[in-house]
């Protein structure tokens, strides 16, 4: 479907005595074209005043649709450049240790890694959880993941050096490392702390997900343990303007 197509379905369906506000119908009919896969990703909506025009209504009703679909993520508003229909958000459950590989596949995504590189390093926090030693070595891998082509996340996983040095890093590109390390390495990761909070992203990795520096972002870092063991630690740059977390919460008592 084009957008003059979904314009003239929306001007048949309009209803002006309908209690359902106007800007309410736009806003349902916009929503179902593009659950419906009628209006594609990336297809590029007319500039507020002429589609007010097309659709015979006024510029602030027009506006007030947009926004609200702007607000569930369903549309990109780039200042100078416009109002486009968003890509499918990528929703990764927080209800136990997950895979990112995993994740997507299940969604009908497809995954990629790029390994950006990988050395013996000291990292101050890596170093204290990962040999107890502010100055310790570890073994650091940088990748780049990519969801259907698309840069999506920048990774630095930080391992003991001994675990690190026998992983065939090649096959980080396809596998998740937690099955890699129970294969390769006899580690049985049991558990994990995770944190996640917003950021604002610098200019290289911005550039290297393919967005502007100050654009958000999630900081994930996770720490895996085996046992009581630590025997990872990871940081995940995750853009944030495809990407959410759901949690499924149980009934427990305030009290």
């Amino acid at each position: 479907m084009t957008i003059d197509d979904f314009v003239a379905d929306v001007i048949q369906q309009l209803d002006s005595t309908s209690r359902v506000p106007l800007y309410e119908q736009i806003a349902q009919q916009m929503l179902a074209a593009i659950q419906l896969g009628e209006l594609e990703p990336g297809t590029v909506l007319p500039p507020e005043p002429e589609l007010a025009e097309q659709l015979g209504v006024s510029r602030q009703t027009v506006n007030q649709a947009l926004t609200s679909l702007a607000r569930r993520g369903l549309l990109n508003r780039r200042r100078g450049v416009g109002t486009f229909i968003a890509e499918p958000y990528v929703e990764q459950p927080l209800d136990g240790l997950y895979s990112f590989i995993r994740t997507l596949t299940a969604q009908g995504r497809l995954p990629s890694t790029k390994i950006l590189g990988y050395r013996q390093t000291i990292d101050e926090q890596a170093s204290s959880i990962l040999t107890g030693s502010h100055s310790g070595l570890v073994f650091e891998i940088s990748r780049l993941r990519l969801v259907d082509g698309e840069p999506f996340v920048l990774e630095t996983i930080y391992l003991p050096v001994e675990y690190g040095e026998r992983l065939p890093l090649d096959r980080l590109q396809n596998e998740a490392l937690h099955e890699l390390l129970r294969e390769i390495c006899d580690v049985h990761i049991s558990h994990a702390d995770e944190t996640l909070r917003p950021v604002k992203l610098e200019s290289v990795d911005a550039a290297l997900l393919g967005l502007a520096p100050g654009d958000p972002a999630f900081l994930v870092e996770r720490a895996g343990f085996s046992d009581d063991r630590p025997v990872e630690l990871r940081r995940s740059l995750i853009r944030g303007d495809r990407y959410r977390f759901r949690v499924r919460l149980s009934g427990a008592s305030l009290a």
